[in-house]
């Protein structure tokens, strides 16, 4: 039943899996000495299968009819080697090569099995062809153009991220020249060499290729890095200066479909509260807990304000507090915005929760949380 060959390759194998499942239990599951003997294990796996198939290479048969025809050469072998190995070095380095490796096996499984079962069908080569094309060419038509179509989009994100915008601009403007004059050339001259028109394709495929490759070697943009590490688009700066990031085109009125249950005027330098189905001006308002509460700040007075709600505290870490704070942005005379409260607690006696306007002293408005 066994070759001789497939003997040494199963005894190496056996050995390779006992040495693997020793390494796991009692060394580590994720030590590179496992991954390296898995793939050991793996390797000689397939020598052994391929062993037993062949017979250690005997022909049943002295020879073969002159009018055999070859086998097909495919690319698929290669990758489902690559996909085996991003599958491998994925075990060590991050789960996105994994994922890569196995959709390189599994796309190589089916085309090479597809494949092998079209060459099979009759003995006439060119429906053997149409068979297999018939059959995958509407998979692998939207794949290849989605898998295209995420390249593109990638490499031009990366150039945008690069370069300045008012040069990725003007790159864009080229670009979408060149490209609908490509189109207008394949429109009006149908017969154009179908070579030439795949040169032309491919040079422009290629070379967005590269311009993302080298945007990607360039890196995201100085202002770009220091946004991020400095959260211009997401922090809030609540003080009486204008921010160069928060306050850049403030919105200066709230939709009318927005549920507003209390709004907040500076009249005149005066801080006062108008809550619904409560007559008169109050210096208190009530907010349930853990509900969003929409608050309507409404700029009466000359000048630039904002709104500031001061919620307390909370625990960064065991020795660190952080004030809780939300705002608005500067509003001028005129104009109203929107600040949405949900506070999950009430607030600790003696450290009542506020609103207030920076830059006016004695003007503020105590919030309840029950």
């Amino acid at each position: 039943m066994f070759s001789t060959g497939s003997k040494y390759f199963f005894g190496i194998s056996f050995l390779g899996a006992v040495s693997f499942a020793i390494y796991m239990f009692l060394i580590g599951e994720s030590a590179i000495g496992a991954t390296a003997l898995f793939g050991l294990v793996a390797a000689t796996g397939l020598l052994t299968a391929l062993v037993l198939a062949t017979r250690d290479g005997a022909k049943d048969e002295d020879g073969v009819a002159a009018s055999t025809a070859a086998p097909t050469g495919s690319i698929w072998p290669l990758i489902a080697a690559i996909g085996a190995t991003l599958l491998l070095v994925g075990t060590i380095t991050s789960p996105v090569v994994t994922l890569f490796g196995i959709v390189a096996l599994l796309a190589a499984l089916i085309e090479w099995t597809v494949l092998s079962w079209s060459e099979r069908a009759s003995s006439d080569i060119a429906y053997n062809s149409s068979l297999r094309k018939r059959l995958l060419n509407p998979i692998e038509f939207p794949v290849i153009a989605a898998v295209g179509l995420g390249v593109v989009i990638f490499s031009f994100s990366r150039v945008t991220l690069a370069v300045n915008k008012s040069v990725g601009a003007t790159a864009f403007i080229v670009l979408g020249s060149l490209v609908l004059a490509a189109g207008v050339l394949f429109s009006i001259r149908p017969n154009l060499k179908r070579s030439l028109v795949t040169g032309i394709c491919v040079i422009g495929a290629v070379g967005i290729v590269a311009a993302g490759i080298a945007g990607a070697g360039i890196g995201v943009r100085e202002e770009l890095v220091l946004a991020k590490e400095e959260g211009h688009y997401v922090h809030q700066e609540c003080g009486v200066e204008k921010s160069e990031h928060f306050d850049k085109l403030p919105l200066g009125g709230v939709s009318a479909t927005a549920s507003v249950d209390t709004h907040i005027d500076l009249v005149d330098g005066k801080l006062v509260a108008l809550v619904q189905g409560i007559a008169g001006q109050q210096n208190t308002i009530t907010v349930p807990r853990s509900n969003p509460t929409n608050i309507v700040f409404r700029n009466k007075s000359d000048g630039e304000y904002r709104l500031v709600a001061s919620l307390g505290s909370k625990m960064v870490t065991a020795d660190v507090n952080e004030d809780v704070v939300q705002c608005t942005q500067l509003i001028p005379q005129g104009s109203e915005q929107l600040l949405i409260l949900n506070i999950p607690k009430p607030a600790v006696a003696g450290k009542p929760f506020t609103l207030t306007v920076p830059g006016l002293a004695g003007q503020s408005i105590e919030v309840i949380v029950p």
